[in-house]
Order: structure tokens, then C-alpha cells, then sequence
């Protein structure tokens, strides 16, 4: 179901062939036969507010940049600049910012036709017809806030201006109509004028001037005034430029044919005629009688000339098409009219079945006898003199004016490849029957079949989710047919949508109409949007007002629900929320995802590829892509950004205002993970370790092993024992090995090591920590040691070897190192027979160098005191006491025993 902005309602007709979808609103009414048709939503309007069927807006060009619209009031004589940056706030009145009168222009000005916008948006150009039209007119140059920057002469009646693609030429189509009375009729031509260099203030722009000559003009253009010369005949209407500037194809209205011009050269190529519609066929036919009072849709023997309006140009699969609306115009003056109708020529048609290819002779004649020139059938349809005659001066067949159709012509050729055929009438019976064929100033039924139907007035491409859609706007009805342009030679219809509001039977157009009589449409790709999303913009001549259409978007794109087999995604799945968080442990290295679409027309891919498939992890940041593809081509893209936590990391430390903080993002990391943090041999003086109080919360939380190396140590530990309310700090210092006993048997650097958290000194812990040293070769004596400060020896830790490294756990922190317990073992004892190293029995505390480090150590408390929480573990010296204690309770019940013993021989010895 297509997506509105206003209530929607559901209207079935008593046709034929019932559409499948039929919506309507106060706003837009959307016919489509399919479900998969392009969403359209009335985004808002701009409303010039002149009265109705004055011009109030004919042409309007966009801003990118700037989010401005320029558009040609007619009433006003003026060039409104308007605001669209309110569309993208929900805003649904698009605000007149600031109109320039024409009168300011600097020129002799009747009216304005025309506005283009460079495609670098320094400049706007305005094309502006002389107060007499048959005399030149100028094109204007003003910035885009609308200061006049400079004018340029070009030829009479400059009815449209474009600018190359590159941006280096203005090119203006000098329509060049004759004077009422017809007795000046200046030559239609293009004028190329240079831009190259921008456009500045007072600069005199160089330009050149195509004419049509009699040598570039193919067999069967069609010459509409026998006295004047072609030059003077063809009219410039409109002129599309291809995408590398190279040439230009300029649509002769009034002549049915397309010319061809060579912009760098400034000449015309070739002048091509469009040829006839033949409505004998089967693919055309139309309703001919606004006096049948009925809908009567049938072939009839009628060739009609094409004689496009607008015009477009586009590429699809690497070759240029020319798009074409078929709206048909005659020249009707007063001073020479070829315009009649069929029934005024009865007596000087002779049908002949040679120029149809749907009828033979016998056919035609039996047409002839029975009415065929009665108003309910051909006679009140509009056609023309100016075609040619037999030897007798008769006119062979039935000629009208305009295809009601649009067109895809070859440009390399200039052949036609598509034509729409009858189908704009056939939808409009089907969607719209009561008012078929409505007039643009009032609502009526029928009352154009007579004169080019529906008029289709101009036509624009462009890109929607990846599809490329052909708009026409139909002048007289007030709708927009819209093709699917995927095959160029066989276009698809795809919808109408309208903001047309019928008010009744032979009511006149009021402002309560809506948008009536779409002239210009200009197409706002979505990357040039203030929506983001493609918008069509469509000036309505009659009601005076701008619609701006939103394009393409559909709920049928979007997910109804989003799973995965691991992880929650963060935030719950929304089918609006478009993109998700998501963390995974590291021994989830693929996921699987199952997207359900709001549409059962709709798929899903996964990184591009079937969501059966599971998708692989790398550890760390992944992005997965979740693209939901709708049938109408829509797409919607969800992105899931996967964190897939890492087992390790290893971090290189940097010194930070002489400590190492701990850079890695613990958020990275999975449970039981490893951080190994790597102290640079060049150090300096730097020799502390700092986590902040959330990494260390962080490190409680994921049970995380940090492992420290510096050197020939490495020291491990988590941060079970620690408290989560302050920062913590590891010191790793190198002391002197000459301020120890016994160094000439250390095996490796004697280290300082502690744990400091807030103010407090930890030295002992409940969680051991690991140390590991790294010896130069592997040694079957090498023992961890550390320094009992009390006694000033070295107390005998142990140690696991393996190869040439040594590791040991401990609960408490002092000083560090590795022996050599066999150098130890024979090593010489002191003068009271002690060793002088502690294996666990009596040692001598009094060495110098001990008493020292005892003087040290006690200058060094009374100086800086520091708190120690000791986890409930005993001290040393409290260890020690014990031990005595307990030794001497067994001496005492040793005694004991002795006396009782003695006590018990004497007794036996008085028995």
C-alpha cells in the first residue's frame, strides 16, 4: 500500500478493466494498475497568488546550493525567488523569499519566459522578449540573490534558455513568431552565447547566432506559411543539450520537425520533419468529437503531426534518447490562420488508403458515406491547411495537430523509436471518465477531444532508487503520466497522480482547484534535495502555484522485523531505525542474520549477498549492510555495527607527563581477556603504569589479565584485589645491584616493584601475582628471590623454570630478583658461622650495607609515610612472633612431659 501524507480513500469504477489501485485525497489523487508503482507524496506548494489563468508560475529552475527556487510570474512580470529549505522541516507553504520586477532588468522588457540556473550556481540567466516582440530580445544575467549582472542581445522572441552541462554557453531559442497582422515575421534561431570565463558585473558577452539555411533542411519539413522562407517558418521552441555539450536538438513546434546543432561550429546540422501519427492503427486512436457526449475512444482516418513542446534528453545503457510531449500548436493569426475544422474542408478531401496503413480504399469511402464529417464523428476535430494537395487540390487525408503522447526519438538518427500511442487516453477514461478531457480553466467533460486532447506540455527524466521514470505533464487535463523508462524503446506505464481538485460539472477553475495546468517541470535528484529524497517540481500556469511531489518513498522497502543469532542489537529493532549497535564475545567469529520485510514482494541481502549465508567477523569493528529492496525498486539500507570483542591486545606504552597511561579501550576487550602492556626499552625515567579509575572498574568487570613486560620482567596480574574508587598505578623501578648483598649471583635486574591506588601503598594482596624472568640461558639453580628489608636478606620465593625464562607467584610487593641458589649454597659463611643469605633459619641482620638500607628505609618512612592495606594478611614481623610463640609452647610441654616423668620414676621407685 503506497505511503500518503493525508487520509487516503479507495474508489473502484464500473469500467472494463477495474485498475488495482485507485487512491485519492484532498491533496493528490495517485492512479496506479500496480503495486509495484512509484510512491508520490504532495510535499507542499508555493502559491504565487495572482488570479487564476494569469501565469502567475510558467517556469521554475532550482538551487542545489542554496535550496532556492526562480520562478517565471507572468502577471507580475516578475522573477520569484522562493524558499524550498522549509520542506525539510515539515513545512508544507514553500515561502516567497524576494521578487525582482522586470522593470529593473535594464532592458527593453514585455515579458520573461524563461530561467536557468549555471551548474556551478554562480549565475541565474533570464530570457525576456522585447516590448514588441518581432524585435530582438535580451537574456539577463543576475546572481542567484537576484543582483542584475549583466544583458545580452539575442534574437526575437527568446521563448527558452538552457545552459550546457559544462557550463561554458548559454543557449536561447528565439522563437521568432510573426506580428498579429502578420506582416513581419522575423527569422527563428538559436543564440549561443559564451560564458566560459563566468559572468561579472558589466561584462560584454560574446555571442553567436544559428540560422537555418535551405541546405540543411530534410525532405518533408513541414512549411506552415507558403509566402514566407524557412528561416522565417521554423520557430525555435525549446532546445536540450546533450551531457557532453557537444550538440543541441532544438524542437520546431509549429513545424513538426527537430534540428540538429553543432554548438562549438554555432551551426545547424540538419532540420529533420517528425513525420505523421497514423491514428489507423490499432496502438492509436483517439476520441475526435467534443459533441458525441460519450467517450469514444476508436481509430479514425487521421495522420497528426507530433508537434512537440517540452523536450528532454537522456542516457540509458550508454545511448542519448530525445523524450518528447506531443502537445500540438497551429499558427492562428489574424493576419493568416491555417487552423480549420474537418467538417469546413468536406468538399475538398479526397481520402486516399495509400497514406494509412489501417484502411483500404473501400473502407475509407463506406467512412465518407456515413458521416464521417458530421460532428460526432471528425467533423468538429481542428486541423490544418497548410499540408499538401493532389493534382485536383484536394487533400488526401485528415490532418491533426499534436500526437497526445510523448515520444523517445534516436538522437544519432532523429528516428522514432516509442510512442505512447492512445494510452494517455485510455487512462484518463479509466481514472478520470468524468472528467475526460477536461479544459484547463474549467471543469468539463469532453470538451477537448476536438483540439489535441489532453495536451501533454512538457516532459522530464529522472533517477528514482535506481530506476529511471519519464514525467509529462498533461496541460488541459492537470495530471502527470509517469513511464518506467527501464527499456527506452518500450517504456511502461507506471502511474498518474494529480493535485487537481475537480469542483463540478462546468465549474470554473478557482484557488479551491488546486494545482491546474502543469507547464514546467523540473526534476531535484536526492542528492540535491533538502529532503534527501527526489522531488518533482511541477509550475501550474492556471492556478498560479508550484507543487512540490516527493518521490519514491515506500513503506515496501522497509524491515518489519530484524534478528540476530548473537548479541542484542542496541537500540531494539525500530523499522524506522536505521542503524544498531551490537557487541559479540570473541568466540563468535560469524553471524547470521534473518531480516522479515513489511512487503512479501520485498527481499533482503546481507553485505550484498543471501541472508542464508553467515557473515564472517574479523575481531574488532565490523559493518554489516542490511538492504531491503522493495518490488517498485525502492531501497532501504539498515547498518548493524558489529563490535566483535578481542581475546588480546597488545599495547605499546607511551610516556604521558612522566607515567605510562594506559591507552587500549577496555570496552574492546571480552571477558577473561588479556591486556599486554609493553614498556619501550628507552624509557628515561618514566617507570610507573596508570589506569584511570574506570579502566580499573572496567578491569574487575571482564576479569582481565594484565601482563606488564619491562625489560627481563613481566609481571601479571588482575585487578581482583584492587578497589574500583580510585585510579591505580604499577611502579616496575630498576635499583642498583650494588646496594644488595650478593649480587654477583643475581641472574637477572633487581626490581622495585609496587601497587599504589589512590594514596595508599599496596603490598599485599590476596590474588597472587605472577612474576617472570627472562635469563640469559637456562639455569637449573635460578631461583626467584625477594628482599626481606626487616632482616636485610634475601628470602627464597622458588620458581618455575622453563627454557631460559623463571616464574614465580607472590602476594606481596617489595623488591625482586633472580639467584643463582647453588652459588648461594657454597658460598662462603660469616664470621658466626651464618650464611648470608636467609634460606628460612637464622641470619645476621647486622651488616653494614643492611643497616644502612634500615636507615634508608626509616628516613624514607618518616619523610613520605604511606597507608598499606595488607587484605587481612599478617605482616612479617607478626609471622615471626608466631613462629617464636610456638616454639616455645613446645619447649614448655616438653619440660612438662620431663617433670611428669620424673615424677612418675620416683613414685615407682619408693613402691
Amino acid at each position: 500500500m503506497k505511503k500518503f501524507a493525508l487520509a487516503i480513500l479507495f474508489i473502484s469504477f464500473l469500467l472494463p478493466v477495474n485498475p488495482i489501485m485507485t487512491a485519492a485525497s484532498s491533496e493528490v489523487t495517485y492512479h496506479s494498475e500496480s503495486e509495484d508503482s512509484l510512491a508520490v507524496e504532495l510535499l507542499g506548494r508555493y502559491t504565487s497568488e495572482v488570479p487564476i489563468d494569469e501565469g502567475g508560475t510558467e517556469i521554475v529552475a532550482y538551487d542545489p546550493n542554496t535550496y532556492l527556487a526562480y520562478s517565471v510570474n507572468g502577471y507580475e512580470e516578475t522573477l520569484d525567488i522562493i524558499d524550498l529549505s522549509r520542506l525539510a522541516e515539515g513545512q508544507t507553504d514553500m515561502q516567497l523569499e524576494k521578487r525582482i520586477q522586470l522593470s529593473d532588468f535594464g532592458v527593453d522588457a514585455g515579458d520573461l519566459t524563461s530561467v536557468a540556473i549555471a551548474p556551478d550556481s554562480n549565475f541565474i540567466a533570464v530570457s525576456v522578449p522585447a516590448t514588441n516582440k518581432v524585435e530582438n530580445g535580451h537574456v539577463v544575467f543576475m546572481s542567484t540573490e537576484g543582483e542584475i549582472l549583466t544583458s545580452v542581445e539575442v534574437g526575437a522572441l527568446p521563448d527558452m534558455v538552457t545552459i550546457t552541462p559544462d557550463g561554458n554557453n548559454v543557449l536561447v531559442a528565439n522563437e521568432g513568431e510573426p506580428s498579429e497582422d502578420y506582416s513581419v515575421n522575423p527569422e527563428g534561431t538559436v543564440s549561443i552565447i559564451d560564458v566560459s570565463n563566468g559572468v561579472n558585473k558589466g561584462d560584454n558577452l560574446t555571442v553567436t547566432t544559428a540560422t537555418f539555411s535551405d541546405e540543411i533542411i530534410e525532405e518533408g519539413v513541414r512549411k506552415v506559411h507558403p509566402e514566407s522562407s524557412y528561416a522565417q517558418d521554423l520557430e525555435p521552441e525549446y532546445v536540450v543539450v546533450d551531457d557532453v555539450s557537444q550538440y543541441g536538438y532544438v524542437v520546431l513546434q509549429e513545424s513538426n520537425a527537430i534540428a540538429k546543432l553543432d554548438i562549438e561550429s554555432g551551426e545547424f546540422l540538419t532540420v529533420k520533419s517528425l513525420g505523421y501519427k497514423d491514428f489507423s492503427l490499432p496502438e492509436n486512436k483517439l476520441d475526435a468529437s467534443d459533441k458525441d457526449d460519450e467517450i469514444n475512444i476508436r481509430n479514425w482516418p487521421v495522420l497528426s503531426i507530433y508537434q512537440p513542446d517540452g523536450m528532454d534528453i537522456v542516457e540509458i545503457n550508454g545511448k542519448n534518447y530525445l523524450l518528447t510531449a506531443n502537445e500540438g500548436d497551429a499558427q492562428d493569426w489574424d493576419g493568416f490562420s491555417e487552423e480549420k475544422r474537418v467538417k469546413d474542408l468536406e468538399d475538398e478531401y479526397q481520402l486516399n488508403a495509400d497514406l494509412y496503413q489501417g484502411y483500404d480504399q473501400e473502407e475509407l469511402d463506406k467512412m465518407v458515406k456515413e458521416g464521417l464529417f458530421d460532428d460526432e464523428q471528425l467533423g468538429r476535430l481542428k486541423t490544418s491547411t497548410s499540408h499538401p494537395t493532389n493534382a485536383d487540390g484536394k487533400y488526401e487525408a485528415i490532418y491533426g495537430y499534436g500526437g497526445r503522447s510523448f515520444s523517445v526519438w534516436d538522437t544519432e538518427t532523429l528516428e522514432l523509436v516509442y510512442d505512447s500511442g492512445s494510452e494517455f487516453e485510455d487512462i484518463i477514461e479509466k481514472f478520470e471518465p468524468d472528467y475526460f478531457h477536461s479544459n484547463n480553466d474549467e471543469d468539463t467533460f469532453e470538451s477537448r477531444s476536438d483540439d489535441k486532447g489532453v495536451e501533454p506540455e512538457s516532459v522530464i527524466t529522472g533517477e528514482v532508487n535506481g530506476k529511471t521514470y519519464a514525467f509529462t505533464g498533461l496541460e488541459r487535463q492537470g495530471g502527470i503520466m509517469v513511464y518506467d523508462m527501464t527499456n527506452p524503446t518500450s517504456p511502461s506505464f507506471d502511474s498518474y497522480f494529480t493535485s487537481r481538485l475537480f469542483q463540478g460539472l462546468d465549474q470554473d477553475v478557482t484557488e479551491e482547484s488546486g494545482d491546474v495546468a502543469p507547464e514546467g517541470l523540473t526534476f531535484i535528484q536526492d542528492d540535491d534535495s533538502p529532503t534527501g529524497e527526489p522531488i518533482l517540481l511541477a509550475a501550474h500556469e492556471v492556478s498560479g502555484t508550484i507543487a512540490a511531489y516527493e518521490l519514491g518513498e515506500s513503506s515496501n522497502s522497509f524491515l518489519s522485523e530484524l534478528t540476530v543469532d548473537a548479541g542484542e542489537l542496541n537500540p531494539s529493532f525500530s523499522p524506522e531505525q536505521f542503524e544498531y549497535q551490537l557487541e559479540v564475545p570473541n568466540e563468535v567469529d560469524e553471524l547470521q542474520f534473518s531480516g522479515f520485510t513489511q512487503s512479501d514482494d520485498a527481499h533482503v541481502l546481507v553485505n550484498g549477498k543471501d541472508p542464508s549465508e553467515s557473515v564472517a567477523l574479523a575481531e574488532g569493528n565490523n559493518e554489516i549492510h542490511v538492504e531491503v529492496i522493495a518490488e517498485d525498486g525502492s531501497v532501504t539500507n539498515y547498518t548493524v555495527f558489529v563490535k566483535r570483542l578481542l581475546a588480546t591486545v597488545s599495547e605499546q606504552l607511551k610516556p604521558t607527563d612522566n607515567t605510562f597511561m594506559v591507552e587500549t579501550d577496555i570496552a574492546d576487550l571480552d571477558e577473561n581477556a588479556t591486556l599486554n602492556l609493553v614498556v619501550p626499552e628507552d624509557n628515561g625515567e618514566v617507570n610507573e603504569i596508570s589506569f584511570t579509575q574506570e579502566q580499573v572498574q572496567q578491569l574487575k568487570d571482564k576479569s582481565i589479565t594484565v601482563t606488564t613486560e619491562q625489560g627481563d620482567i613481566i609481571v601479571t596480574f588482575n585487578a581482583e584485589p584492587f578497589t574500583d574508587e580510585a585510579p591505580l598505578s604499577l611502579l616496575i623501578e630498576t635499583l642498583d645491584q650494588n646496594e644488595f648483598e650478593n649480587s654477583q649471583s643475581t641472574l637477572t635486574n633487581i626490581y622495585q616493584l609496587e601497587f599504589t591506588q589512590g594514596d595508599q601503598l599496596v603490598s599485599n594482596f590476596e590474588t597472587p601475582v605472577t612474576l617472570s624472568f627472562q635469563l640469559a640461558e637456562t639455569n637449573e639453580s635460578a631461583s626467584v628471590y625477594h628482599w626481606n628489608q626487616e632482616d636485610g636478606k634475601w628470602d627464597q620465593v622458588g620458581g618455575t623454570l622453563i627454557d631460559n625464562w623463571i616464574s614465580a607467584e607472590t602476594d606481596h610487593f617489595s623488591i625482586f630478583t633472580v639467584l643463582d641458589s647453588a652459588a648461594l649454597a657454597v658460598g662462603e659463611e660469616d664470621t658466626d658461622g651464618n650464611k648470608n643469605v636467609s634460606d628460612g633459619k637464622e641470619g645476621d641482620n647486622n651488616s653494614p650495607i643492611a643497616d644502612e638500607k634500615d636507615s634508608d628505609d626509616k628516613e624514607q618512612s618518616d619523610s613520605a609515610p604511606k597507608e598499606e592495606k595488607s587484605n587481612n594478611k599478617l605482616p612479617d614481623t607478626a609471622t615471626n612472633m608466631y613462629t617464636f610463640l610456638l616454639i616455645g609452647g613446645c619447649l614448655l610441654l616438653i619440660g612438662m612431659a620431663i617433670v611428669v616423668i620424673r615424677q612418675q620414676k620416683r613414685k615407682i621407685s619408693n613402691d
